[in-house]
């Protein structure tokens, strides 16, 4: 029988009050243990590791100068505008211009670019005057926006996603076609908060 005051029992008490929370971490660490408070957790998928955007081949619908220049150093939400962009697209567009004017003072830190195959484009730029429209004819930078979103849990092709790209010209986050706009707004309200990337002096 196992006496409870003895001094071996005491020996494993304290060593489990040392060695457990040890163990606890590194599975924590190692991704055994996947407990992350929900409002740490982004809510896009995060691309890993993050993408480096080629500009090459894209331009500005009705300019020829190169659009990387105006998203340098900025925060872009990039949009797939689906070929036929009807109902949900239209309201996925307007989603986008909701969580534009929901940044207040920090809307300046902000770019928004639709990434289009020739939609009438007119009615897009109705919607707002600070969307960015955006052709690639050669379909590079389509190709590579397939590429995350086939990388993604949800298997989503690029049409009629959303990508946020950061300040350095990375794709880092992937919300999927029919994502809810607030999940991109909160992703962005906290890395406006905490990232300096777009500040720098």
């Amino acid at each position: 029988m196992i006496r409870l005051n003895s001094p071996r029992v005491a020996l494993v008490v304290i060593a489990s009050v040392f060695i457990l929370p040890l163990v606890v971490a590194w599975l924590m660490f190692s991704g055994v243990i996947d407990y992350r408070p929900q409002s740490t957790r982004n809510r896009g998928w995060l691309v890993q590791p993050p993408v480096p955007v080629s500009w090459s081949g894209v331009y500005e619908t009705g300019a020829s100068d190169d659009p990387a220049p105006a998203f340098a150093e900025h925060w872009l939400v990039l949009h797939a505008v689906p070929e036929a962009c009807e109902r949900a697209c239209l309201e996925a567009i307007a989603g986008l211009r909701q969580v534009h004017l929901a940044a207040g003072r920090d809307r300046h830190r902000i770019r928004l670019a639709l990434l289009h195959r020739g939609e009438d484009t007119a009615r897009l730029q109705q919607m707002y005057d600070d969307f960015h429209l955006l052709e690639n004819p050669a379909g590079g930078l389509w190709r590579m926006l397939e590429t995350v979103a086939g990388r993604a849990r949800s298997a989503q092709y690029a049409s009629g996603a959303t990508y946020l790209i950061d300040p350095l010209g990375n794709i880092m986050l992937f919300y999927a076609a029919g994502s809810d706009p607030g999940d991109l707004k909160t992703d962005l309200k906290r890395l406006l908060t905490w990232s300096k990337l777009d500040t720098r002096s």
